[in-house]
């Protein structure tokens, strides 16, 4: 279940596969990443992103984990969805009727049940929306995240795939073990 739930590939040696990049280290990965933020962090433009956060570059570093989890606008899930998503095709045509079925599931999945949250929607009903409207292969952004019922329902579906920007606090019994040391968060790819 580990290898479903991170992008983090280690081999015997140590070394470390992000975004298609090898790493000697987890360490030596962060640091790579951490460079590429603070040089984004200078660009003025990237500052005026609607709902940046008031703090010092110094502070944004230090609450992040990049490419997986940034403080600020995650200026790598481009990079992660080029690496992991289909490119779009401008000749096949998406058109999806709308979903207009009768969405009623019942709140006693052990996984739901994990943790508590007032707005937390069974993730056998998210299931139904991301059938409709998606193919197998196509990639489920979660940019809320909230109580990871998303990534749960695109795991259950088989074939989608699931970017978060971070594992909030709420889902961490359900994460529990799932998680490297420290890590608070990253961006997820549960592969098809």
């Amino acid at each position: 279940m580990n290898d479903l739930l991170s992008t983090l590939h280690k081999d015997a040696t140590g070394s470390v596969e992000c975004l298609g990049q090898t790493f000697p280290s987890d360490e030596a990965r962060r640091d790579h990443y951490l460079k590429l933020l603070a040089e984004r962090l200078k660009d003025p433009a990237f500052r005026k992103i609607e709902g940046f956060p008031v703090g010092s570059d110094e502070d944004i570093l230090a609450l992040s984990d990049p490419p997986y989890y940034t403080a600020c606008p995650n200026p790598f899930i481009e990079d992660y969805v080029r690496h992991y998503g289909k490119p779009y095709d401008s000749a096949v045509t998406y058109s999806k009727e709308p979903f207009t079925a009768d969405v009623s599931e019942g709140k006693n999945d052990p996984i739901y049940n994990a943790h508590s949250y007032h707005t937390k929607v069974p993730p056998r009903a998210i299931v139904r929306y991301i059938l409709s409207y998606t193919e197998p292969g196509d990639v489920v952004f979660d940019g809320f995240c909230g109580t990871g019922m998303t990534a749960v329902a695109a795991q259950l579906c088989g074939d989608r795939s699931v970017i978060q920007p971070r594992w909030p606090p709420q889902t961490a019994p359900l994460m529990a073990g799932q998680t490297a040391p420290g890590r608070t968060g990253w961006i997820m790819t549960i592969p098809g």
